[in-house]
């Protein structure tokens, strides 16, 4: 019996100890379980705690970003409902002088005109005619030739330097405004502006001094001037001539035309449409030709004078009724 009991105690004992190692490791199993749980359950929520931050921040800086535009379109929608002020506009320097409306180059033998059509801002437009005749006598005889310039200057102070050329001769000038006159200085050659001898610089009084007939007044031995005698009209008369050879009387019978004709014949030779043209008897050449002047009478508008624009001269003979233009002669 004690043998038996010697044999069971041991066993029991290990049982004990058994049952006692079973618990405390069953026990230590939990808590560690209970640990790990725990660590689990803290780094979820630490997890969920991050992301709930990470979303706060995004939607903090989306609201940022939304806030920001929202400002930005704002700013640019008060920018552009602001009106923007307007340019003052440029201020145009005009002439400070007045270019009237014609000044006269009074030279018996080479009087020129010049005509202010136009002044605009900083720019003129012009016309000059000149004539030239070497003495009474020439242009007693129609020997008078004439020339013209014609275009836009530009003004700068007192002196308008020309730019365009509606003549298309070549000739381009350059006028200085001294108030009482325009002293006119070429810029390139004019020679082919007008006939032999025609100029167009020189010195121009202002105003729109009319060419008198400077040229019918011829002095006598004495010293004196008057007009010369004018010469009868030309008239055939019927002549018979007896031919002995033939025993024939030829009749040669023509008739010359009046000045009123000579005029009518420059008419019809010019055939011109334009308005207020005149045409003036200037008397007989030295051959008993009729010398017909012509210009266009300009009214007297608010920018200019009444003054006359030189046409031409023409020869008209009275025997033929042939006419001559003295510039193309």
């Amino acid at each position: 019996m004690k043998k038996v009991l010697f044999y069971l105690f041991p066993l029991a004992l290990f049982c004990v100890v058994s049952l006692t190692g079973c618990n405390l490791f069953d026990e230590k199993e939990k808590e560690t379980s209970k640990q790990t749980s725990a660590e689990e359950n803290s780094k979820d929520k630490e997890s969920e705690n991050e992301e709930k931050n990470k979303t706060s921040k995004d939607e903090a800086e989306k609201s940022k970003v939304g806030k920001s535009e929202t400002s930005n379109q704002a700013s640019s929608s008060k920018e552009n409902s602001v009106t923007q002020p307007k340019e003052a506009p440029k201020k145009v320097v005009t002439s400070q002088l007045d270019w009237g409306s014609a000044w006269t180059r009074d030279i018996n033998t080479d009087w020129a005109v010049i005509e202010i059509t136009e002044q605009k801002e900083d720019t003129i437009k012009f016309n000059i005619n000149s004539i030239h005749t070497d003495n009474a006598e020439a242009a007693r005889g129609g020997y008078i030739n004439v020339g013209d310039v014609k275009g836009t200057a530009k003004v700068s102070g007192n002196v308008a330097t020309q730019t365009t050329d509606e003549m298309d001769n070549g000739c381009m000038v350059k006028m200085i405004n001294h108030q009482s006159y325009i002293q006119v200085e070429p810029i390139t050659d004019c020679s082919g502006g007008g006939g032999l001898g025609v100029y167009f610089e020189g010195k121009y009084k202002k105003g729109d001094i009319p060419a008198t007939d400077w040229w019918k007044k011829e002095s006598s031995g004495n010293g004196e001037t008057g007009e010369p005698k004018e010469e009868p009209n030309q008239t055939t008369e019927k002549e018979q001539s007896t031919d002995d050879a033939e025993g024939a009387t030829i009749e040669d019978t023509q008739t010359s035309l009046t000045r009123e004709q000579a005029i009518q014949r420059v008419k019809e030779y010019l055939n011109l449409s334009l308005e207020n043209m005149r045409y003036v008897d200037e008397g007989d050449t030295a051959t008993g030709k009729y010398l017909i002047r012509v210009y266009q009478y300009q009214e007297a508008t608010a920018d200019s004078t009444e003054h006359e624009a030189p046409y031409g001269y023409f020869i008209v003979d009275p025997r033929t009724g042939e006419v001559t233009d003295v510039n193309n002669d």
